[in-house]
């Protein structure tokens, strides 16, 4: 064999290496990756959980009967993260599905967004009940419990208002919790003291300038109705 010929072939394999390293090393997109990689987000998360905490517990001592206090926090990308699920579909060059979601659930891997667990210990001690209004699938419930348990951050006292169909909007759920009705008529009426979420539809309507105060929205740039 002529040293071109073998010249030749050297070079397509080397091509060929390369072309397998860009495709291993391709970046994710900047918003999965921004929430993955980032020094940023991480710190957003923390210092809005302790501007949250600091914000609850001052209301919570002006509150004269303490028995009854609760906040609402959303669970997706606000306890849990799922950034996971959102890499392997991109990979995978899939979008959303409901059925791709539950089974995600099912495996019980989400993570824990940072500054969660201390935020949620802080409320407890101070006797705030923590109801976690989330648009997961009821059907998904026992999965999401054990997936917090594995994090350490679910409390025996918890409750969960997860959705049970299309209609089941956390405008209804969450006048269930202030009204003690339907699901909550065994617990009574609560008195929401905050709420956590990463959505607006995690908010009441109205309550643009409660945040910062009683409201506290994180960064999500990965999905949402914008």
């Amino acid at each position: 064999m002529s040293m071109k010929i073998q010249f030749g072939i050297l070079n397509l394999f080397l091509l060929m290496i390369g072309s397998v390293m860009v495709v291993g090393e391709e970046k994710l997109p900047n918003d999965i990756r921004w929430i993955r990689q980032s020094i940023e987000y991480r710190t957003l998360c923390e210092q809005l959980f302790r501007q949250a905490t600091v914000a609850i517990l001052r209301k919570v001592k002006t509150e004269k009967n303490s028995d009854n206090l609760a906040v609402v926090v959303d669970l997706d990308e606000t306890v849990l993260d799922n950034s996971l699920y959102q890499v392997e579909r991109w990979k995978a060059g899939l979008s959303f599905t409901q059925d791709s979601w539950s089974e995600w659930v099912n495996r019980e891997e989400a993570g824990l967004v940072p500054g969660a667990m201390e935020f949620l210990k802080a409320v407890r001690k101070k006797g705030v009940r923590v109801v976690f209004v989330s648009n997961r699938m009821n059907k998904n419930l026992e999965p999401t419990r054990r997936n917090l348990l594995a994090l350490e951050v679910l409390a025996p006292n918890d409750l969960f208002l997860l959705r049970l169909d299309k209609d089941d909007v956390k405008e209804v759920r969450r006048r269930e919790v202030k009204e003690g009705k339907a699901r909550m008529k065994k617990v009574g009426p609560l008195k929401v003291v905050g709420y956590v979420g990463d959505q607006m539809g995690d908010f009441p309507s109205g309550q643009a300038k409660e945040f910062g105060k009683t409201s506290f929205l994180l960064p999500n740039p990965m999905y949402g109705k914008w």
